[in-house]
């Protein structure tokens, strides 16, 4: 006679090399003139469920990798850091020139970006918050109005009014998913930098002036 012993193998595909299972859930974080930005955190949102966060290397890609997803979810990005990164004179002078009625902001994004004290409208007060913060003043735009470095629009957002953008939706929401979702991006927004000046990863050269 002989002996039998039935032995289960349990293997974890952390890497997604393995295929089937879940979904892919990917998509690209760029700013309007088409720089990657790196070092954003991109999370899945969803009540009673936990997902790792995704940071942003260079490319400005994110990837959640055989990913099994209830019905309802968020998608959501942030970066807070650096808050003086491509702000200057510069963009004070454009601002001003917005606000006088001399050269307008015509993008939704470069309105959201001179928007420094998260108000939803585009003042003299901005002016007076990012000259503090290129005078050293400040190490960060002001915490009681809510304000990070970046702000991070879905791609897909239709404006209702350009030349007034908020609000603005700062989440992709999806119900559930049929297949994998590589599409899912978001147009990054650096608060202070109008004239696209920002350092948005480390490999972009940046502009001369």
């Amino acid at each position: 006679n002989k002996d039998y012993c039935t032995t289960t193998i349990v293997i974890t595909d952390n890497a997604g090399v393995c295929g089937g299972g879940g979904s892919i859930l990917a998509g690209e974080i760029f700013t309007e003139d088409v720089q990657a930005v790196e070092l954003v955190g991109v999370s899945i949102n969803a009540p009673g469920h936990v997902f790792p966060t995704y940071i942003t290397a260079t490319n400005g890609q994110y990837s959640f990798n055989n990913v099994v997803i209830p019905s309802n979810f968020n998608i959501n990005a942030e970066r807070n850091d650096a808050h003086k990164n491509g702000v200057s004179t510069l963009d004070l002078v454009k601002i001003q020139k917005h606000l006088l009625g001399i050269e307008l902001l015509s993008s939704p994004y470069d309105l959201i970006a001179a928007d420094a004290n998260n108000s939803q409208n585009v003042s003299a007060i901005d002016l007076v918050e990012l000259r503090k913060l290129i005078l050293g003043i400040y190490t960060e735009l002001p915490a009681q109005t809510g304000q990070k470095s970046w702000r991070f629009v879905d791609k897909s957002f239709q404006f209702a009014d350009v030349t007034s953008p908020w609000p603005f939706s700062e989440s992709i929401h999806m119900n559930g998913m049929t297949g994998s979702e590589t599409d899912k991006d978001f147009v990054a927004i650096k608060i202070g930098d109008v004239n696209n000046t920002v350092q948005a990863n480390a490999l972009q050269v940046k502009p001369r002036g």
